[in-house]
């Protein structure tokens, strides 16, 4: 179950959909902290959650016979979560160290300073917020926050498994009729912020490099540029794995992600060494990716690049939980469901790929350093 109420609709309260997502799990008002988490026990799945800066999601692995108890459970979630001080004051000392431990890691403190540097507004912060904010949050922000944005036209569903269509129609008629008379919650605008170079002090002796690439959001180009992302990025047979692990001997550590949303999206390249390989390590992030638009790929590239992206579809249809999630959000927002995703990348032509990569390092790009 994904709900419209990610990071991005903070407000003036900094990581509170994060917290929410905490708070969830919290206790209802017909079942307190410990008969919930038993109750999801009892019913033998995985029941988690987790927070972006679109959505939150609730996910619940059960068997096929225990999915009407099961959204019965998701459904006092949803419509009744009770959020006390009391409860509050925990869950922020568990958010708080979790803060802790990402400032510790020299990557997550990198990632945080270009992404606030890269955006501006609602994008700007992390989606766990900051220890500042954490601390003005009250309970009843949060009950506000749960009775604004979790309501049925924000909200998709989806099951994936061997219940039948007409069984799952008839739980989620059982469980899911509350109402709540609401004003609706509009999407905050995304902003963006400077491009550029950037260097940051630390590291703990090695260095850190990031690229933030802005990508426009619209479907076709986002899976063309991902299509590029990965002929460019962290897999072993790609280009900047080849140029900083096995051409220069710099480091191991590499990494290519896509992140996107109403209105945005990023590509993100990053990359670390030794301290002393810094300078080293940004050039070859930037003629690596500069050397693929102006030299485009492939056709061996492309066809393993293709491959690739078609077994993580198939492997997204036999995994019932990425499934029902990638279902969830994708309806959500807007973005192809994966068959039509997959059957975009087998016929986009390799023009179309290329254009589309030159296309986003011509735009707005920021690189950012972490070294001591």
């Amino acid at each position: 179950m994904s709900v419209r109420a990610g990071a991005r609709f903070d407000g003036a309260h900094p990581g509170i959909a994060h917290m929410a997502e905490h708070m969830l799990f919290q206790g209802t008002d017909s079942l307190d902290q410990v008969t919930l988490n038993r109750r999801a026990a009892e019913l033998g799945g995985e029941h988690n959650a987790d927070t972006g800066y679109e959505t939150i999601s609730l996910t619940f692995e059960v068997f096929n016979e225990d999915v009407a108890d099961a959204l019965g459970l998701l459904a006092d979630q949803f419509y009744r979560s009770c959020v006390s001080d009391e409860r509050l004051r925990k869950e922020r000392r568990v958010v708080l160290d979790e803060i802790h431990g990402r400032m510790d890691d020299p990557a997550d403190r990198l990632h945080t300073k270009a992404w606030g540097l890269f955006f501006r507004g609602a994008l700007s912060h992390p989606v766990w917020g900051s220890i500042q904010s954490l601390h003005g949050l009250e309970a009843r922000h949060i009950t506000a926050f749960l009775r604004r944005h979790f309501t049925h036209d924000r909200t998709v569903l989806a099951i994936v498994g061997g219940i039948s269509e007409s069984a799952a129609r008839a739980a989620v008629r059982k469980h899911f009729t509350g109402r709540r008379a609401v004003s609706p919650a509009r999407s905050t605008g995304v902003g963006f912020g400077t491009g550029g170079r950037y260097r940051f002090r630390g590291g703990g002796g090695q260095a850190y490099v990031m690229k933030l690439i802005a990508v426009p959001p619209v479907p076709r180009q986002l899976i063309a540029v991902g299509l590029a992302l990965d002929l460019v990025g962290a897999d072993p047979d790609s280009r900047l794995f080849q140029e900083v692990r096995e051409r220069l001997g710099l480091g191991y550590d590499v990494s290519a992600t896509l992140d996107w949303g109403e209105g945005w999206a990023v590509a993100v390249v990053s990359a670390s060494a030794a301290r002393t390989a810094s300078k080293r390590l940004v050039r070859a992030v930037e003629e690596t990716c500069q050397r693929a638009a102006d030299e485009g790929f492939s056709p061996d590239e492309l066809a393993r690049g293709r491959k690739k992206l078609r077994y993580r579809y198939a492997s997204l249809a036999e995994s019932r939980f990425d499934r029902a999630l990638a279902l969830a959000e994708g309806t959500l927002l807007g973005f192809p469901l994966p068959e039509e995703a997959e059957r975009i990348v087998s016929r986009m032509p390799q023009e179309e790929i290329e254009a589309a990569w030159r296309q986003v390092l011509q735009g707005r790009t920021l690189v950012a350093t972490l070294a001591d």
